[in-house]
């Protein structure tokens, strides 16, 4: 049986920064109890060099709209929500290679919307929302391969929409829902082929709804419920050859619902629940030939539900 670790999680609290200089960089603070302000920034270099984008919405500030535009390689942008900002609205499109998106809802922040789109190659998103934020919506759309994507979502953050989509080949996706986190709904959409998605719940989230779609070839999706988590809804969708789906509930989380769909040849499912977890219900359905499926209840889990079915 085979486990995995989320290791994203220092990312999800880190900023970007980097050591070399850069020709263009722009900083936005709209603060202050500003309201129904609208900004404007547009970066477009050719070759290596670099432009950097800084965004911060903050201190009472509603009704804002914020549009970034930023075409070149080794592209920055960081957007910056919280201290009781609502109704905000902050778009990012990067073009090109090597780009970075780090986008922070925290404290207080509701109804907010961040879309973030990238279109080229190595590519990285982060998305994190938390301090007690609710009703926002993250859209996140990669297009191009070897593109990372990763979402927090957590202190007592309730209500929020992430939509993270990816086409190409060898994308990551990490999503990652605890402390406290409720009612939240997470959706990843990966095209291609030897794309990675980990969706890690815990730390007593309860009530949570993630959905994994992945359609191509060699793409592996790895699910870890633990901690005190109840409640979670979870659902994988595999289309295509070669692939691989691992599932773990542990660590007292109880009520979780977790079902995996695999269509194609050559399938690879494994489900673990331990540590006094109990009434968890676990579905896995494989349709093709040469799929294989290893289940494992252990250490005091009672009451839990699973249900294997195989066809060709």
């Amino acid at each position: 049986m085979k486990k995995f670790v989320l290791l994203f999680a220092a990312v999800l609290f880190a900023t970007f920064a980097m050591a070399q200089s850069k020709d263009n960089e722009s900083d936005v603070t709209v603060s202050g109890g500003s309201d129904d302000n609208t900004v404007i920034v547009n970066q477009n270099l050719d070759g290596d060099d670099h432009n950097s984008s800084d965004v911060s919405i903050m201190y009472d500030s509603d009704d804002n709209e914020v549009n970034i535009n930023q075409k070149g390689e080794d592209l920055e942008s960081s957007v910056l929500i919280e201290v009781e900002s609502y109704d905000n609205e902050v778009n990012v499109n990067q073009e090109d290679e090597g780009s970075e998106s780090s986008v922070y809802i925290g404290y207080y922040t509701l109804e907010n919307e961040v879309n973030v789109d990238q279109e080229g190659e190595d590519q990285e998103s982060t998305v994190e929302i938390g301090g007690v934020a609710g009703f926002n919506l993250v859209n996140v759309e990669q297009e191009g391969e070897g593109n990372d994507s990763y979402v927090g979502v957590g202190v007592f953050a309730g209500e929020n929409e992430v939509n993270v989509s990816q086409d190409g080949e060898e994308n990551d996706s990490y999503v990652e829902v605890g402390y406290g986190a409720e009612g939240n709904l997470v959706n990843v959409t990966q095209e291609g082929e030897e794309n990675d998605s980990y969706v890690g719940v815990g730390y007593d989230a309860n009530n949570n709804s993630v959905t994994v779609e992945q359609d191509g070839e060699e793409n592996e999706s790895s699910v870890a419920i633990s901690d005190e988590a109840s409640g979670n809804e979870v659902e994988v969708y595999q289309d295509g050859e070669d692939l691989d789906s691992d599932v773990e509930i542990g660590n007292e989380s109880y009520g979780n619902d977790v079902d995996v769909y695999q269509d194609g040849e050559n399938h690879e499912s494994d489900v673990l629940i331990y540590g006094d977890s109990s009434g968890n219900e676990v579905e896995v359905s494989q349709d093709g030939n040469y799929s294989t499926s290893d289940v494992e209840v252990t250490y005091g889990s009672d009451g839990n539900v699973i249900d294997v079915m195989q066809k060709k």
